[in-house]
C-alpha cells in the first residue's frame, strides 16, 4: 500500500485535531521510513522485477525488521512512547500517545490486505498477507477510496483550509495513479530513493494543508 497509509493519519486527525498532521504522516509511513533506509544500508532487501506482479514490480523478500508482525509492534509502541515521553502539553497525553501507535501499527494491517505473502510474523517466517495486488484495479480503487474517505472525515476540522486538504488529496491520487502507468524504476535503490522523496515531500503539504490561514 501507499497513498491509503495516509488514511489513517488523517482519522486520528479528526478523532485529535490538536495532533500536528505531519507528525501523523510520519507516524504512517514510519516503517517504510525505515525500511528505506535498511534497505539503502543493505540491512533488508529487495529485487525489482517488471510484471513481479500486477500493481508493482517490487518482491520485498527479506524485511523481518520493519514489516515483521514483532517489529510493527515494536516500532508502534515506541512510537507511542516516545510520544508520550516528549510532548509538550499534558493535555490528552495519553490518548495521543495511543493514536500514534496506532497509525504506526496501521500500516502493517494495511500492508497486509494488499501485499503478497511477504509480511513475516516470526522474523523472516510464516510470512503472510492477502495478495490484492494481485487485482490491480481493485487495490487502486482501495488505495483511493481509503484517501478520498479520510479527507471526507476530516472536512469539519478542516475549516477554511478544505481545499487544501482537497488539493492534497488530488496530489496522493496522482502520485498513485502514476504508480500504474509510469515505467518502474530499474534498482532498488531507486525505488527506495524515490519513495523516501515521495514520503517527504507529502509531509511538507501535510504541513501546508493544515497550516493556520491566518499565520500566511
Amino acid at each position: 500500500m501507499l497513498m491509503g497509509h495516509y488514511s489513517s493519519a488523517l482519522v486520528a486527525k479528526r478523532i485529535a485535531p490538536s495532533l500536528s498532521l505531519p507528525l501523523l504522516f510520519v507516524s504512517s509511513q514510519l516503517i517504510d521510513f525505515f525500511w528505506g533506509i535498511l534497505v539503502l544500508f543493505g540491512i533488508e532487501k529487495l529485487h525489482v522485477i517488471p510484471g513481479f506482479n500486477p500493481s508493482n514490480p517490487l518482491d520485498l523478500y527479506f524485511m523481518p525488521y520493519t514489516h515483521s508482525l514483532p517489529a510493527a509492534i515494536i516500532w508502534s509502541g515506541g512510537a507511542a512512547v516516545l510520544y508520550y515521553l516528549f510532548a509538550k502539553t499534558p493535555v490528552h497525553r495519553v490518548r495521543n500517545a495511543l493514536l500514534i501507535g496506532a497509525v504506526v501499527g496501521s500500516h502493517w494491517i494495511l500492508d497486509f490486505i494488499v501485499h503478497l505473502p511477504d509480511l513475516p510474523l516470526w522474523y523472516d517466517s510464516f510470512k503472510v498477507g492477502l495478495g490484492l495486488w494481485n487485482f490491480r484495479y481493485i487495490a487502486l480503487a482501495l488505495e483511493l477510496l481509503l484517501v478520498w474517505g479520510a479527507i471526507i472525515a476530516c472536512r469539519k476540522i478542516a475549516g477554511e483550509n478544505h481545499w487544501r486538504y482537497v488539493l492534497m488529496a488530488i496530489v496522493m491520487s496522482a502520485v498513485q495513479i502514476s504508480t500504474l502507468i509510469m515505467p518502474p524504476p530499474l534498482t532498488g535503490t531507486s525505488v527506495v530513493l524515490q519513495l523516501l522523496a515521495a514520503y517527504m515531500a507529502l509531509t511538507i503539504l501535510g504541513h501546508w494543508a493544515s497550516k493556520p490561514r491566518q499565520t500566511e
